[in-house]
């Protein structure tokens, strides 16, 4: 082993890790927004497309399907291709799935969007979890980890309260 090898990289600027904490925290926002969001909807997905309680409980569960492998695939892929690829690629399976199940009225396709929306969030939040745990360290640690996750957090808040705050959207 050279010297070189055994020399690690200086860690980034300051300013520069919460600023990717923050980012990584908004799309983990996102993730939380959109995992939460059948619930509210509920009521308006059976009056307006005629969906049971069972349609409704389908778009919640198919999200956990693939997570019952997916994460262990998902963190042996992180560190196979990088944290950096690895959340890239499972943030755009989270956005893909989202826009397939929005932009639906189907249930097959907003399950199918679901779906794939599933297979990237739980691998996204243990991307995500991976990039803290490498960028922050000591007493940073802690605290970088509950940024992150009131900013994920605060995604279900308003996801759960969006019809009280967006009722002209509905």
């Amino acid at each position: 082993m050279t010297e070189q090898n055994t020399l690690s990289k200086p860690p980034p600027p300051v300013f520069y890790r919460w600023a990717v904490l923050v980012v990584i925290s908004l799309a983990m926002f996102g993730n939380y927004y959109v995992y939460d969001a059948i619930s509210p909807i509920a009521d308006l997905l059976k009056e307006q497309l005629g969906f049971s309680d069972s349609n409704i409980g389908l778009l919640n569960a198919i999200y956990s399907v693939p997570n019952v492998i997916m994460v262990l695939i998902g963190g042996i892929l992180i560190d196979k291709i990088g944290v950096k690829k690895a959340t890239l690629l499972f943030g755009t399976l989270c956005f893909a799935g989202a826009v397939v199940t929005a932009v639906s009225s189907s249930l097959a396709v907003m399950a199918t969007g679901r779906l794939i929306f599933g297979i990237g969030a739980e691998s996204l939040i243990v991307s995500v979890t991976t990039a803290i745990a490498k960028w922050f360290k000591g007493k940073e640690l802690s605290f970088a980890f509950g940024v992150n996750l009131t900013i994920a957090r605060l995604g279900s808040f308003l996801a759960l309260n969006s019809p009280t705050w967006a009722r002209p959207a509905y």
